[in-house]
């Protein structure tokens, strides 16, 4: 009998992988979709409409990019876990994804293993902006005109618990700096109150305020990385301002439901890494801050893993889940 059973269930994972191997030969013969589950604008949505853009062609089918916003990404995430595991719903994230579970401990999916990982795509820098208006120029100026006016200025997000906000809530604590948290429907949303000085101050990712930054819309006083920016060159990190041990940069990555057939993960990393590698490609994401970050599946799964422990941990520390 236990031999009969193994037998059985070593034919079974034979005929798994077969149909596994037809399913990718076929692949794909109709449409995907791309998830954003977040608003438009942002740097998970303009790098998904980017390699969208390449993964077409490569691919002979209409790829769709949807945005499906809510709730720090868990309602586009939520659809996209539940999806059938066959390669036509895929999903670009940004670093906020991986915070799900400390924020949220229902969450009905698990960032990590509900997903399967294609690639990372592009490490982008966040900065520090402010209104051009704001009469500071330095991050030190910055630091002495909110201390001046504690609990009386706002600082803009791009929601409760998205990336953005655990990196302004992390700068405020080692500045010693208090503030009032404005979350918004997005990085978008917040521009107009940010520019007009509703808002006072905000951390995002480049590719979302560096032509406002350009168009002298907006100060860019620092940017959250180890490195400055080549397209910022004279504009100081935040630990070269004196924070040290602030480190903050975000990334977008592509992910398919969990169960999804690895020749189908391994055919799309394969186009996805080629699109990443183009020149063109790479020099659109240079230019909005962005450097391209091309990764194996297993890559992806182990900084998705990684950075979910890190930032869990600052999160306890922060004690942001509870606000």
């Amino acid at each position: 009998m236990n031999k009969l059973f193994k037998a059985v269930t070593v034919t079974l994972g034979v005929l798994a992988g077969l149909a596994g191997q037809a399913t990718a030969q076929t692949y794909p013969d109709r449409s995907i979709q791309i998830i954003v589950p977040y608003a438009p604008g942002g740097q998970g949505d303009i790098t998904a409409r980017l390699v969208a853009e390449h993964l077409s062609p490569a691919l002979g089918q209409p790829v769709i990019v949807e945005n499906r916003a809510g709730a720090n990404g868990s309602i586009g995430s939520t659809f996209v876990a539940r999806a059938d595991p066959d390669g036509y719903t895929l999903e670009v994230v940004v670093q906020s994804h991986v915070l799900g579970k400390a924020l949220m401990p229902n969450l009905s999916y698990d960032p990590a293993t509900s997903f399967e990982p294609i690639s990372l795509m592009a490490r982008t820098q966040v900065g520090l902006v402010v209104p051009a208006t704001l009469p500071v120029n330095t991050l030190a100026e910055f630091v002495a005109y909110v201390k001046e006016r504690p609990g009386a200025l706002g600082f803009a997000s791009a929601g409760i618990g998205s990336n953005v906000h655990i990196f302004s809530e992390w700068f405020l604590d080692i500045a010693g700096l208090d503030m009032v948290h404005a979350p918004y429907a997005g990085s978008a949303a917040a521009h107009p109150d940010l520019i007009s000085g509703v808002a006072t101050m905000a951390f995002d990712t480049l590719p979302s305020v560096s032509g406002l930054v350009r168009q002298g819309r907006l100060k860019l006083l620092a940017v959250g990385g180890t490195e400055r920016s080549p397209e910022f060159p004279d504009v100081p990190t935040v630990a070269e301002s004196g924070y040290g041990d602030y480190n903050a940069s975000s990334w977008s990555a592509m992910l398919a439901p969990a169960g999804t057939p690895k020749p189908i993960i391994d055919r799309l990393n394969a186009e996805v890494v080629k699109i990443l590698a183009k020149p063109d490609v790479k020099e659109r994401l240079a230019k909005l801050g962005a450097t391209v970050v091309a990764s194996s599946p297993e890559e992806a799964r182990k900084t998705i893993a990684m950075e979910g422990e890190t930032f869990s941990a600052l999160i306890k520390r922060l004690d942001l889940a509870a606000k």
